[in-house]
């Protein structure tokens, strides 16, 4: 055998390896980081809301207005509601949005489903008291500047008035908006009677 050739197949072997580690570690890359990207939705950027709470006899309303930012699929989100008192310590979600037509119903309220009031206003159809955004009756189902998700606190769930006359005493409501899919809170306030 000649002295030329002795060691070619073992260099040969060396880089047949050393490219098949690379492809495997360029797929590799590939894959994992294409799953990142999915697994991590970004976060909208509600960069400013309003909150109001306007506790009443018949109607205690919660309304969020937003003013600026990224618009929000109403499907992506979720809106916690948690009202406390002396005797009192209950939380709601409403989920499953945006409601059929302008009314929640049970299909919308997980958790105590005396806190939310269910339903239209007082007026029927025609007073979107419980609407998620308010654009009634042409909603597109998307929150974005200038839009108000709006509902009302059952006051047989928790009374906000002074004193209380038909439910427990309530002394404070939080509302907490969550984007579902990236599960951050895009909005947060409480409101103290």
């Amino acid at each position: 055998m000649d002295a030329d050739h002795r060691g070619v197949s073992s260099v040969v072997g060396i880089l047949l390896m050393v490219a098949i580690v690379v492809i495997l570690a360029a797929i590799i890359s590939v894959v994992a980081f294409g799953v990142e990207d999915r697994l991590h939705e970004p976060v909208p950027n509600v960069a400013q809301t309003s909150g109001e709470f306007t506790p009443g006899a018949d109607e205690q309303e919660v309304r969020v207005t937003h003013l600026a930012g990224d618009s929000v699929t109403v499907a992506n989100i979720e809106v916690i509601v948690r009202a406390s008192g002396p005797s009192l310590d209950t939380e709601t979600r409403l989920v499953n949005l945006p409601a059929e037509g302008s009314d929640l119903d049970a299909e919308n309220i997980q958790g105590d489903s005396d806190l939310i009031s269910e339903g239209f206003g007082e007026a029927g159809p025609a007073d979107p008291n419980q609407v998620i955004i308010e654009e009634y009756p042409a909603d597109d189902n998307i929150w974005s500047a200038g839009d108000t998700i709006q509902f009302e606190i059952n006051v047989g769930g928790a009374d906000f008035r002074d004193p209380p006359v038909s439910g427990p005493k309530a002394a404070e409501l939080e509302v907490i908006i969550v984007h579902t899919p990236s599960n951050a809170v895009i909005f947060e306030d409480t409101f103290a009677r």
